[in-house]
């Protein structure tokens, strides 16, 4: 049955294919858009019926469904600058729409597109403050809450774990609340899904703090939390992993290795390239520990290759090269020694850049512009405050007098 099924679908996807503009207008963009629901993330499969889906949403003028369609395209598209340029599409016509909350949802799609599949943190952030701008004074807490998590991950990346984690502490809580609400099931998933990850990456900034019992117990609810690991299976491996680095940290190795292996699993068929490498980084350092030189060095130069590969690097995997010059240096390999000095310098001379850059960007357009608007709040406050005190006597003795 499920067989026959399968050949029905694929002869209507041909069929579909083969429609003229005059038959494409009489579907409805439900029926499109189940044909590609079910395609995974990165499924360039899908992009058949999301360019129709576009198609019909331009020829009837109709920009809601034609930004639906390009945050559609950027989901399935492998190739990241068409991620970008899809990215760019659905920002004009969010102008066009003079929706605020629509607009910042925009920037902040292709500030996510920087952020995590080409890991240029720069010109994420810049997206993520246009977003935060347009989001001003709106009624959105979905949208404040997810550009609130993006600028955490930016703080945690420069090593601000104490400011990071009152972003995390914050969408934390919004989500979890929102986790028990009656909603549709793509809302609740995305809800859940903000819950997870917040609480992962609170956890992280808990472990650089060396606040290990928090760390733990974050960890420890997460797993516990997450029924289906189907529904967040990235999520799955965020944990596994935050499990493998906590057991590792006790010296309970065996049991570390189990967890980073099925982190590695996950998180090898995902972009996520910051979350693998630092795995990599971990059963590097879990195999070193272990005796077993052969296998860690075959992780910690899978973190070299990845570091080359993509074109970005943090402090937590940077320590990779420390074991690799000290392994070089022992053996009197001059030559690798010298190329992982080399890369070291590297490294941290990127690191120095963009921490120097990002941390003078995110101070002057956010974290100042935010005290302003606490300063201005606590006035406001006060002055209604002054005029209560004022008016209250005057009131009491025309009652009483």
């Amino acid at each position: 049955m499920h067989y026959h099924h399968k050949i029905s679908l694929l002869i209507f996807n041909l069929f579909f294919f083969f429609l003229n503009a005059q038959e494409l207008q009489s579907l409805s963009y439900k029926t499109i858009s189940d044909l590609y629901e079910n395609y995974p993330e990165n499924d360039s499969r899908a992009m058949i019926f999301v360019n129709k889906y576009i198609e019909k949403a331009k020829k009837e003028n109709n920009w809601k469904k034609q930004i639906i369609g390009y945050e559609d395209a950027i989901y399935y598209t492998e190739d990241i600058n068409r991620k970008l340029s899809y990215a760019d599409s659905a920002i004009v016509v969010a102008f066009k729409s003079g929706d605020r909350d629509i607009i910042s949802r925009a920037y902040l799609g292709k500030g996510i597109i920087y952020y995590y599949n080409k890991r240029q943190y720069k010109y994420a952030l810049e997206q993520y403050l246009k977003a935060y701008q347009f989001s001003r004074n709106s009624s959105n807490d979905y949208l404040i809450n997810k550009i609130d998590y993006h600028l955490g991950m930016v703080k945690s990346y420069l090593g601000y774990y104490e400011a990071a984690a009152v972003h995390f502490r914050n969408t934390t809580k919004y989500f979890e609340e929102h986790m028990k609400e009656n909603l549709h099931p793509n809302i609740r998933l995305n809800n859940e899904s903000g819950y997870f990850n917040s609480i992962y990456r609170l956890s992280n900034c808990y472990k650089n703090l060396r606040l290990y019992n928090k760390e733990d117990s974050l960890i420890s609810i997460g797993l516990q939390k997450l029924k289906n690991i189907n529904e967040h299976l990235l999520e799955y491996g965020y944990f596994q992993k935050g499990k493998g680095v906590q057991l590792l940290r006790k010296g309970n190795t065996d049991e570390a290795l189990k967890h980073l292996k099925l982190s590695r699993d996950i998180l090898v068929n995902n972009q996520d390239y910051n979350s693998l490498t630092a795995v990599y980084f971990y059963l590097g350092k879990l195999y070193w520990l272990k005796g077993n030189r052969a296998e860690s060095l075959v992780y910690l130069n899978k973190v070299d290759s990845m570091i080359n590969k993509v074109q970005f690097t943090t402090p937590e995997i940077r320590s990779s090269y420390k074991y690799l010059i000290t392994d070089a240096t022992e053996n009197g390999s001059l030559g690798k020694r010298l190329y992982y000095s080399d890369q070291f310098l590297l490294t941290n001379s990127t690191l120095n850049v963009d921490f120097a850059m990002l941390s003078s960007k995110i101070h002057e357009e956010y974290d100042t512009e935010k005290l302003l608007e606490e300063k201005q709040i606590w006035e406001n406050k006060l002055h209604n405050d002054f005029y209560f005190l004022i008016a209250t006597p005057v009131v009491i003795f025309l009652i009483f007098f």
